[in-house]
């Protein structure tokens, strides 16, 4: 890639930048999109779900409700029919009893007959205990009991006294009573003996225990309840009650409620069972009522079950569903931030691409600056005027040549020697050199231990992210403001994210470089690391700073962590990885070897670096043929192949490239050793160095003394070979 190719690649590299910045801004803005439609979605199906579990909890409680009612009804009217069969039955022995009234003179064998007619028509009704004949007026007292277990006397029972006072009263049901014939609790069915007076009652004793049995049998469940009641409301028989209950009824309520219908359903509050669920039901033909029921606690029993077994599976999918939105969202997370990292990736090799192309113009020039600043300081004596600016010149040129290795990190990302580097002497460089340019109004401190802190990295790239920290921060505070480089080892004990990078559990050595300046959004924050960002006034700065400092710090395997608010100033704390190493002490410079008149072919495509190389490969003792282009090359190469002992090139060349140039002249001549020169080294400059079998790769702009210790390497290593090709030959 030539000159022209390089500053057409470097415009559409700063047309991508911005592109791939939108880019991932409008991918954070899809994720969040993303994040909040998943989260309604998850939250609404959740939300369905419960809705509908419910719903369904609901219905399934009124069908469970209604299957009781249902259930109670069935009961209640099989009980009817039964106890209006059964008080039919004792109705109809009763008419029968009432027939065999002797009459107003009885004679005895009539009296005597009438007990064993008695027995006969009790034996064919199983809840029938007695039947009998009473009237006091008449002496009438004639039982199916056996002699002598009747009572004499039934004038105060409430039965007798009712039919008494009342001619047209008919089937009379009394209240439930103690038995007086065998002390069993009962309840009797009267009618008046047939005449124009009352002439006596014929009465029939109902067995409740038998009863209760048959309705025992009828188990519905805990909480339930059957009973016959009288029309009035008082029980006759109760399956779960064995005496009789004198305290007012509980079902007067229920009663009012059934008024003159023949069935009804309701719910009540019952003394015993709380909310209960009852079924009434008139016994047809006779004024008594079944109540059949259950409380609404034990109804709901199995409802609940189901209830709580819906709920756990209801709980159980929602937990699903947010142990599987919480997943994607870790998931998407994890994406956005790899994508975040690949559109990071991206604008950096876009931007290193752009800052190789510059570099190829830009080390051109620096090399012309260095190398006849190097022949100036060699033709001018020590001490004078003239020999210091010179050095200068000389120390700046070398400064920006080291800009441009670091800008061209973005492209080559990991590159330099990792070594133990001082961290006090690292930020004592820094320091010095942004002191020289501070602002009146602003003061930079630093604050380092006294013993020394030594970090693993490349010290140039170090120097660089530092430099470029401590020149945003000064930048930051303006006219007036303090500037604060602090430093300390810290021990991590538990690993966090931090704003560039991960913090794992170690020991590290923390900068903090702290600007009392105005700060920033929480928005700006997380774009400062973007190419071409800035907070900085237009003309005030490039973007590029913090882009270096991203990429170093992740080369490192450190981490930046970015603290700031608006009007509160901003901390950058860097964490580097510690070295149990002590930094390489520093050699004095080399003095350049010469040469001893070796002629050394040297190409370039600018004419300027091509008359510098001359004059100092002249110097060094070499003697250099200068040609501008490869194509130029070859023509004077293949004038004299055997004339020249090395050749040095520049890699990138707009007719042909410098390993295309080498392989072109190995054909006439292949022991030719050959140096390749780059101002950008690219990713595939060591393969392609590589594949021509070059002796070495210089980076541009060079130095003599590199220039010089590189060419006596490689023509003392053609030498040799040389010579050990000869003792094979003899």
């Amino acid at each position: 890639m030539g000159s022209a190719r390089s500053k057409g690649q470097s415009v559409d590299s700063a047309q991508r930048a911005p592109e791939l910045t939108g880019a991932a801004r409008g991918e954070r803005s899809r994720g969040a999109m993303l994040r909040l439609r998943l989260m309604v979605f998850v939250v609404a199906a959740c939300a369905g779900v419960w809705l509908s579990a419910l719903f369904d909890t609901l219905q399934d409680r009124d069908i469970t409700l209604l299957t009781a009612e249902r259930q109670h009804d069935n009961v209640a009217g099989a009980l009817a029919e039964q106890a209006a069969r059964a008080l039919q039955a004792t109705d109809l022995v009763l008419k029968q009893a009432a027939l065999l009234d002797p009459g107003a003179s009885p004679s005895p064998a009539a009296l005597a007959r009438v007990p064993d007619l008695l027995r006969r028509h009790v034996s064919g009704v199983p809840q029938l205990r007695n039947l009998f004949l009473f009237d006091p007026a008449r002496h009438l007292h004639l039982s199916s009991a056996p002699p002598g277990s009747a009572s004499a006397d039934l004038s105060d029972r409430s039965y007798f006294i009712a039919q008494r006072d009342r001619s047209d009263l008919g089937l009379f049901v009394s209240e439930p009573l103690i038995s007086r014939v065998n002390g069993q609790p009962t309840f009797v069915l009267s009618r008046r003996l047939a005449g124009p007076e009352f002439r006596g009652i014929a009465g029939a004793t109902v067995d409740i225990p038998y009863l209760r049995r048959f309705y025992q049998a009828l188990d519905l469940g805990s909480g339930s309840i059957t009973e016959l009641l009288r029309a009035d409301g008082l029980t006759l028989v109760s399956r779960d009650r064995a005496g009789i209950d004198p305290g007012p009824s509980p079902w007067l309520g229920a009663l009012r409620s059934l008024g003159s219908a023949e069935a009804l359903h309701l719910a009540l509050e019952h003394p015993q069972l709380g909310r209960s669920r009852l079924s009434l039901r008139r016994v047809p033909g006779y004024p008594a009522i079944v109540a059949v029921g259950r409380a609404e606690h034990e109804i709901l029993g199995s409802w609940r079950a189901r209830a709580w077994n819906n709920a756990g599976r209801t709980l159980a999918f929602t937990a699903l569903a947010v142990a599987l939105l919480i997943a994607f969202l870790r998931q998407l997370q994890r994406h956005e931030r790899v994508t975040a990292q690949l559109h990071q990736s991206q604008k950096l090799e876009a931007l290193g691409t752009l800052a190789g192309g510059i570099a190829h113009d830009f080390n051109n020039m620096l090399g012309a600056v260095l190398g006849y600043g190097e022949l100036a300081a060699q033709h001018t004596e020590p001490g004078s005027p003239v020999r210091r600016y010179v050095d200068n010149i000389l120390v700046a040129a070398t400064r920006a040549r080291d800009l441009v290795a670091r800008i061209l990190a973005f492209s080559r990302p990991g590159i330099g020697a990792s070594g133990p580097v001082g961290l006090q002497k690292l930020i004592a460089e820094v320091h010095n050199l942004t002191r020289a340019a501070l602002p009146a109004g602003v003061t930079v401190e630093v604050d380092a231990p006294l013993g020394p802190i030594v970090v693993a990295g490349d010290a140039a790239q170090l120097h660089q992210m530092l430099a470029n920290l401590v020149t945003n921060a000064v930048q930051a505070v303006q006219e007036s403001g303090r500037v604060v480089i602090r430093t300390a080892t810290v021990e991590i004990d538990n690993t966090r994210d931090c704003t560039v990078g991960h913090l794992r559990r170690a020991r590290y050595a923390r900068v903090d470089v702290i600007d009392s300046g105005v700060g920033m959004t929480a928005s700006q924050v997380e774009r400062i690391f973007d190419p071409f960002f800035t907070t900085k006034p237009v003309g005030e700065g490039t973007g590029l700073g913090l882009s270096l400092v991203h990429g170093i710090v992740l080369d490192h395997g450190a981490a930046l962590q970015v603290d700031s608010a608006p009007g509160r100033g901003t901390s950058f704390s860097v964490y580097l990885p510690l070295s149990e190493r002590e930094p390489a002490q520093e050699l004095p410079p080399a003095s350049a070897p010469s040469g001893n008149g070796e002629t050394v072919l040297v190409v370039d495509d600018e004419e300027a670096l091509v008359r510098l190389a001359e004059e100092v490969l002249a110097s060094l003792g070499y003697e250099p043929v200068g040609c501008l282009g490869a194509r130029e090359a070859l023509e004077v190469f293949r004038a004299a192949p055997e004339r020249f002992d090395a050749v040095l090139s520049d890699v990138l060349m707009p007719e042909m490239t410098g390993p295309e140039l080498v392989r072109e002249l190995r054909r006439l001549r292949p022991d030719l050793p050959a140096i390749l020169m780059s101002g950008y080294g690219g990713p595939d400059l060591q393969a392609q160095a590589q594949a021509a079998a070059v002796q070495a790769v210089l980076m541009k702009p060079l130095a003599a003394v590199e220039l010089a210790h590189c060419l006596a390497g490689v023509l003392a290593e053609g030498r040799r070979r040389a010579a050990a090709a000869s003792a094979e030959l003899v």
